[in-house]
């Protein structure tokens, strides 16, 4: 999310970024097992859009790069990079994580997630997707609490690119956040996902949460 940098040039420069990554708060212990991803990985969410792990394998190159690319990123943010210090993740932005699987499988009914096909690694996105965003689902249920352009739910009910997929849910989280509405799930210790409003996730999934509704409040950008 963000404003123009300059009126006269169309420039854009981002106030708010969400990035599709595991991304640590500052100061954290770089090898953490996350508390928000193991929420993620246990029942119910295991076999409906459980996250990677980060702290290992592949997940811990995932976790070097994707700290890299918010040092990056934060490199062009509108407002919070101008006394020079790199921005890293907090719980009152700017810089967000995304959790695009969780995104959109808190929000689908349980006896259609109970009802999906086997899927080989990596496409349970794909599937979540196309049946919560092409089918116009995810805007009825978010359009609601989210004001966009039409132009941004065409484009999300049209994109067929995997990766792209994935951006534009990043920038519905990073929307939700700059409102003040995502659910926030996490701690200060090994960073936080940011998710849709607590009042539109399926039961299953709130019952399923391990933390309590109190850590889903709404982020304040003014602290």
């Amino acid at each position: 999310m963000g404003e123009p940098k300059d009126r006269n040039s169309g420039g854009f420069q981002p106030t708010l970024i969400a990035l599709d990554g595991p991304l640590l708060p500052r100061g954290a212990d770089k090898l953490i097992r996350r508390p928000c991803e193991s929420v993620f990985i246990h029942a119910p969410f295991h076999n409906r859009c459980k996250p990677g792990l980060s702290h290992w394998g592949w997940g811990l190159e995932l976790r070097r790069a994707s700290a890299e690319a918010c040092v990056q990123f934060s490199r062009v943010l509108g407002n919070s990079a101008s006394d020079g210090e790199e921005v890293a993740v907090s719980r009152t932005g700017p810089v967000v994580e995304a959790f695009p699987n969780g995104f959109l499988g808190v929000l689908m009914p349980e006896e259609e997630l109970l009802s999906s096909p086997k899927l080989r690694r990596g496409r349970r996105f794909d599937w979540l997707y196309e049946r919560m965003v092409t089918t116009g689902r995810l805007e009825s249920v978010l359009s609601k609490s989210l004001e966009l352009h039409a132009k941004v739910w065409r484009r999300l009910d049209s994109e067929r690119d995997h990766e792209l997929r994935a951006a534009l849910i990043c920038l519905l989280t990073a929307a939700l956040a700059a409102q003040g509405t995502a659910a926030v799930i996490g701690e200060p210790t090994g960073g936080w996902f940011w998710l849709p409003p607590w009042s539109l996730w399926q039961r299953w999934a709130k019952q399923g949460s391990a933390m309590p509704a109190a850590n889903c409040a709404r982020p304040n950008f003014n602290e």
